[in-house]
């Protein structure tokens, strides 16, 4: 099973918290994963395209949802942005906020595979401009 780098835990927590993650709250976690879906989606739609962005999500889902039942149901894309709150809210406040971790940094160390780093950090930054990237770029070899 792939794993997410640390790399992609730290930018999936940092996208989180921009949208309202403190692990004090459930409904806080999972309103966040949705906005994080749905602005991500938003990004790597054109990119990767509708089907792109949800085969890539339910894979993620089925990758990260080794022991969590309810991430590993959410492989089908339809509707994924509210099933994935429902899901979250039926979990605790700190198993809510590092499943969501573990799912987007499973779905950003995807993308990155897929599209590369460079594009994965410029389709962060058209949807949170905000966020600081420490994230190790890629090299020209």
């Amino acid at each position: 099973m792939m794993k997410p780098t640390t790399a992609q835990r730290e930018r999936a927590r940092r996208l989180l918290s921009a949208e309202g993650d403190s692990g004090a709250s459930s409904d806080a976690s999972a309103a966040a994963a949705g906005r994080v879906y749905d602005k991500l989606s938003a990004q790597l739609i054109p990119l990767l395209g509708l089907a792109g962005v949800e085969a890539l999500f339910a894979r993620s889902a089925k990758l990260a949802g080794g022991d969590r039942p309810c991430i590993a149901g959410l492989a089908s894309g339809i509707e994924a942005s509210s099933r994935l709150r429902g899901c979250l809210q039926a979990l605790a406040p700190a198993d809510a906020s590092e499943t969501a971790a573990v799912l987007f940094a499973t779905l950003l160390e995807l993308v990155v595979t897929f599209i590369g780093d460079r594009l994965t950090v410029q389709a962060l930054r058209g949807a949170w401009p905000a966020i600081e990237e420490t994230a190790p770029r890629e090299t020209k070899k």
